[in-house]
C-alpha cells in the first residue's frame, strides 16, 4: 500500500504496528526516529509520520492533521500497540493514541522528552534556518533577516505561537523569494528553500490546538531531564536530549516498556 502521510522505518514480525511522530528535519542536531529504529532488537513494525505539504492543502489545526496521518493508519488495518511522541510530538501522539481507540483498544502513550510548542524554540530554529540561507542572501539580506526575528520576540516574547509562527514563515519566504529572484531560481527551488521552516510552523501551530495533559498525566514517558507536565510513570535516561533517539539505552527502555502490560487497558470505543 502507497502512504503519504507515514513512513515505514522498520518491519517485524509481530502483528502490531508502533506509530512514532516528529517533526523530522534532515539537517537538525537531534536524532530521530529513523536513527532508533534499527537499534531496536527484535525489529517492531514503526512508522514515522510526515507532516503534511503546503500542497496537501491541510490546515495547521490539529484535527486536520490527525485526520490527515490517521486515514492511512485506519485504512492499512494493522493494530497499533503503541503511538510515540517526541518533543512536541508529545502533543500528537497523546492526540492519536485517543483517535485510534475509536475502532481498536487504546494503544500506549509513550512520550520522548515530551514538550508543549513554544515560541522560545521557534525563534531559535527561525535564526538557524536563516543561517543556511547563508550562501544565497546578500550580507544586508541575513543581517536583516535576523534583525526581523530579534523584532518579533521583543515583540511578541514567548507567547502567540500562531502569530509569531506566521510572522516569522512570512519574513522566511519573503527571504527566499527576493535570493530566488535575483539569482533566478525556479519555482521548484524557492518552494523547497522555505518549504520545511513554512512547515514546522505549520507542525508547531497545529500543535497549539490541541490538549495533551490529561493524556500525558497516564502515559509512560523517558526523559533525559525533569519534564515540564506531569506524566504518568516516567523514566530517566542517562543521555543527552540531542541523542535520545539514537541511544542503545533508549531502544531497550522502549522494549522493556512495550513488554510491560499494563494492568489495565482501555476498551476501544464503538467507531
Amino acid at each position: 500500500m502507497s502512504r503519504i502521510a507515514w513512513k515505514t522505518l522498520s518491519s517485524g514480525e509481530s502483528d502490531t504496528l508502533l506509530l512514532a511522530v516528529d517533526f523530522a528535519a534532515g539537517s537538525r542536531a537531534p536524532a530521530q526516529f529513523a536513527d532508533l529504529a534499527p537499534l531496536l532488537d527484535p525489529p517492531l513494525t514503526l512508522w514515522a509520520s510526515r507532516p503534511p505539504g503546503p500542497d496537501d492543502q491541510v490546515p495547521p489545526t490539529g484535527h486536520a492533521y490527525l485526520d490527515w496521518w490517521l486515514g492511512e493508519v485506519r485504512a492499512d488495518g494493522t493494530p497499533v500497540e503503541a503511538v510515540l511522541g517526541y518533543c512536541a510530538g508529545a502533543v500528537f501522539a497523546a492526540a492519536l493514541a485517543e483517535r485510534v481507540a475509536d475502532w481498536q483498544p487504546a494503544p500506549r502513550i509513550i512520550l520522548l522528552d515530551p514538550e508543549l510548542p513554544a515560541a522560545s524554540g521557534l525563534y531559535e530554529d527561525f535564526h538557524t534556518a536563516g543561517d543556511s540561507l547563508g550562501a544565497l542572501l546578500t550580507p544586508a539580506e541575513l543581517d536583516a533577516f535576523h534583525a526581523r526575528g530579534e523584532a518579533l520576540k521583543a515583540q511578541y516574547g514567548d507567547d502567540q505561537l500562531p502569530v509569531v509562527g506566521r510572522e516569522l514563515a512570512d519574513t522566511f519566504t519573503a527571504a527566499v523569494a527576493a535570493a530566488a529572484d535575483r539569482l533566478d531560481l525556479d519555482e521548484d527551488i524557492r518552494d523547497e528553500l522555505s518549504g520545511a521552516f513554512v512547515s514546522l510552523v505549520s507542525y508547531l501551530t497545529a500543535a497549539t490546538t490541541l490538549s495533551p495533559l490529561p493524556a500525558w498525566a497516564t502515559a509512560d514517558a523517558l526523559t533525559t531531564t525533569a519534564p515540564g507536565r506531569p506524566v504518568g510513570r516516567e523514566r530517566r535516561l542517562p543521555v543527552a536530549h540531542d541523542d535520545l533517539l539514537r541511544s542503545p539505552a533508549t531502544a531497550h527502555a522502549l522494549r522493556d516498556l512495550l513488554a510491560d502490560t499494563p494492568a489495565t487497558t482501555a476498551p476501544g470505543r464503538a467507531g
